[in-house]
């Protein structure tokens, strides 16, 4: 964007201690402004013109996150695999943003694209241009740009994070994939006794009541419970609602999202999926960032807000503290109750041998089959459990109903 006559350009930047500063600069050119701000040793966040009427910062957040919630990790992983191909081919980065904002898909991600491609233009870094969007690309791929800006090496680390990427949403699909089916066949049976017991044992009873047959007890039993659930829904349904509300609002507290963490962790057939899962995405978190140069005491807080347990955030607090008293990487990991005795040797191994970053990689591959195997051996035991339940509880309900039946032949007669 070129002003052939001089404007006023609001900035926001950070120091080389990293402290956040803002202000205005009166210049031509937006580049006249980068120029000047990197002359004054600042590191630019944004630059955009000041209209003095534009939108408010509160306003301007609102619209970024309703647009990062349309775009997927998938769109996210397509275009860094995408750029890179062409910054490996000779493509400038303006060019190459400018193209992939032409092929996007969704209008949202391209809206994205665009802005970050004018911010690019404007002499903003690309690895502050993608922290703007933290809801679309996620702080291990925004710190691994700003290292591969640093080493020059952009083409090559995007591919890395498309594969990282990649390798995340395979490891995510499995899990949803293992929990979909029993929460299916869950949903679907109590929907079937529900039909049952509401629609189908009623019509039954006035049967049995017009030949004033005394119904059985369990027969009797299901009756009140469907009479209870057709009639009585002023009472069941305000419950319902507020058990609901209850567990929506409950795992947005602190003390709700801290219990849900630490069922996840404890659960006998859940524990071992959670577990590899964690372990998996953190080391190969871990892994990439190193290799890429990251800071050590950057990688481990960016590991705990990978995970997104809190119960499991204490592993990386131990390490950050560790690291800081000059300790091991590895000590937090072989003290804490939820990292695997093998995870914990192989890392210290690595330590040892000066070859940490490889060895996490091997952790994450190793991890990842053992998290494929817990999948596995979940859904064995599941299905099983849920079978049997599923035909315990539909069979009650259908002796509930066969029960005057068989002595249908007495009230007859």
């Amino acid at each position: 964007m070129t002003m052939t006559t001089e404007s006023t350009w609001t900035y926001s930047a950070r120091t080389p201690e990293g402290e956040s500063v803002t202000g205005s600069v009166v210049a031509d050119t937006v580049e006249a402004v980068a120029d000047r701000l990197r002359g004054d040793g600042l590191f630019i966040t944004s630059i955009g013109a000041d209209s003095g009427i534009g939108t408010s910062v509160d306003d301007a957040e609102v619209v970024r996150t309703m647009r990062a919630r349309r775009v997927s990790r998938g769109d996210v992983s397509g275009f860094c695999q995408q750029l890179s191909v062409m910054l490996d081919t000779g493509v400038t980065l303006p060019e190459g943003l400018e193209a992939l904002a032409g092929q996007a898909r969704r209008r949202e991600f391209r809206e994205i694209i665009d802005q970050i491609h004018d911010q690019v233009c404007g002499g903003v870094n690309f690895s502050e241009a993608l922290a703007r969007w933290p809801g679309v690309f996620p702080p291990v791929m925004v710190n691994l740009v700003r290292a591969a800006e640093l080493s020059g090496t952009l083409a090559l680390m995007l591919g890395r994070i498309a594969d990282y990427l990649g390798k995340e949403q395979r490891t995510i699909r499995q899990v949803r994939g293992a929990l979909i089916y029993p929460a299916f066949m869950l949903g679907t049976g109590f929907m079937v006794v529900i039909f049952l017991v509401t629609f189908i044992l009623p019509r039954f009873a006035r049967i049995y009541e017009m030949r004033s047959a005394s119904l059985p007890a369990p027969t009797r039993i299901l009756m009140s419970i469907g009479e209870f659930a057709a009639s009585g829904y002023t009472i069941w349904a305000p419950i319902l609602i507020g058990l609901l509300l209850g567990i929506i609002l409950g795992r947005r507290t602190t003390a709700g999202r801290s219990f849900i963490d630490w069922l996840k962790l404890r659960l006998p057939v859940l524990r071992g999926i959670h577990v590899h899962l964690y372990v998996t995405r953190s080391t190969r978190t871990m892994s990439t960032l190193l290799a890429a140069g990251v800071n050590l005491m950057d990688v481990i807080r960016i590991c705990k807000g990978v995970t997104r347990n809190r119960q499991f955030e204490r592993v990386w607090n131990d390490m950050e503290a560790n690291v800081r008293d000059g300790h091991r990487v590895g000590l937090a990991l072989e003290t804490s109750p939820h990292v695997p005795s093998s995870v914990a040797s192989m890392v210290a191994a690595g330590e040892r041998s000066g070859r940490l970053p490889e060895v996490m990689e091997k952790v994450a591959d190793a991890s990842e089959e053992e998290l494929d195997v817990a999948i596995k051996r979940c859904t064995s035991l599941l299905e099983p459990i849920m079978i049997v339940f599923m035909g315990l509880l539909v069979g009650a309900v259908a002796i509930a109903l066969l029960l005057p039946i068989f002595r249908m032949s007495s009230i007859i007669h």
